[in-house]
């Protein structure tokens, strides 16, 4: 977290709306959005053997700064941003590809978590619209197991039909987060000078 700070010190400089901060197994990637522009300015750097990725990325945005730096002492601050960006842009990189999506998350208490565990449920099958029946298809494939009537044992019977109930509540009025956030990689929104962990 501390590199992904530092790094707000340059995307000011470039008056940043949006940036992305990935890496592979030989390169760090920071992808760059202007306020005022329409193309991204890919900045990368090869990874050092053996480092980890924020020790690349430090890197990185200490060279960038001072190339910026260099550039200042004979030029104005902006000419300087701009020569840089101009020198970085890449059209392959799309506006979708670092400009980070609201998504939606369920959100659960511990009960409830136990809940979707005792029903075998998964998260994504909650997102989606008829939550209520996915719950009880879900309590009937385990009854059918777990019922007294039919050779189940009594108190994880009980424990299902409370987790039932509990998820069945839920589903009545869902509890939802919401977060701005790229698949992959890390998002810093320029109008909240916030990064974002990948989702």
């Amino acid at each position: 977290m501390w590199v992904l700070s530092l790094s707000k010190g340059l995307l000011k400089v470039f008056n940043a709306r949006y940036a992305a901060f990935s890496f592979t197994k030989n390169h760090v990637i920071l992808d760059v959005l202007p306020a005022w522009a329409k193309e991204i300015s890919r900045f990368t750097n090869r990874r050092i053997s053996g480092s980890k990725p924020a020790e690349d990325l430090k890197k990185l945005i200490l060279e960038s700064g001072g190339k910026w730096y260099s550039i200042v002492d004979n030029n104005s601050k902006s000419y300087a941003s701009l020569s840089l960006l101009n020198e970085k842009h890449c059209k392959q990189v799309t506006l979708n590809d670092i400009k980070p999506d609201k998504t939606l998350r369920p959100r659960f208490s511990k009960n409830e978590k136990a809940s979707m565990k005792v029903l075998q449920l998964k998260m994504e099958e909650l997102i989606s619209d008829g939550k209520a029946s996915k719950i009880k298809t879900s309590y009937k494939k385990l009854a059918k197991i777990y019922h007294p009537d039919v050779g189940g044992d009594a108190e994880k019977f009980k424990r299902l039909n409370e987790a039932h109930q509990q998820m069945l509540l839920w589903s009545e009025n869902p509890q939802f987060t919401s977060r701005k956030a790229l698949l992959d990689c890390w998002s810093y929104d320029g109008s909240t000078n916030k990064w974002s962990p990948p989702l």
